[in-house]
């Protein structure tokens, strides 16, 4: 009796490691993606394809006000857009399983994108996912936020 409990301690107690060990790596996951999401902002505001295209699925997709866009060709039209300053905020990851998790923040920022002032701040969201090992950006969405109502005047 006293093997079966001990055994059940050890089992438990091999559990219990397990899934630190997976809180761990899902933490350092999360902080990676997040950096990486920094990445492709600093890429893109910087014209740096070879970082893109790096952290970035060739068959990714975005979304935005003007529609969807294969990142093809975006990449056509990068030079396009001039980005004078931005950052980022409340970033948070949410994960869809042990492969897929989607980076949500917020973008504030200014500058033109094919002579086009550019919200000045946004809510975003990408998919990543883990290919062969790797992570990569899949699909990316932005929505310009709502300015605020008027004050109602008394």
């Amino acid at each position: 009796m006293r093997g079966t409990a001990l055994a059940a301690g050890l089992v438990l107690c091999g559990s219990a490691a397990l899934i630190a060990a997976q809180a761990g790596s899902k933490a350092a996951t999360e902080k990676m993606l997040i950096a990486n999401e920094a990445k492709v902002n600093e890429a893109v505001a910087k014209h740096d394809v070879k970082t893109f295209n790096d952290l970035v699925a060739s068959d990714a997709v975005s979304a935005d006000g003007n529609g969807f866009m294969k990142v093809a060709d975006f990449l056509k039209t990068i030079d396009q857009l001039k980005i004078a300053s931005f950052h980022v905020m409340d970033e948070k990851v949410t994960w869809v399983n042990d492969k897929t998790a989607v980076v949500t923040y917020s973008w504030m920022g200014n500058g033109t994108y094919m002579n086009q002032p550019v919200p000045a701040m946004d809510y975003s969201s990408t998919v990543w996912t883990e290919r062969n090992g790797k992570w990569v950006a899949v699909f990316h969405q932005e929505s310009a936020a709502t300015p605020p109502a008027p004050a109602k005047k008394k």
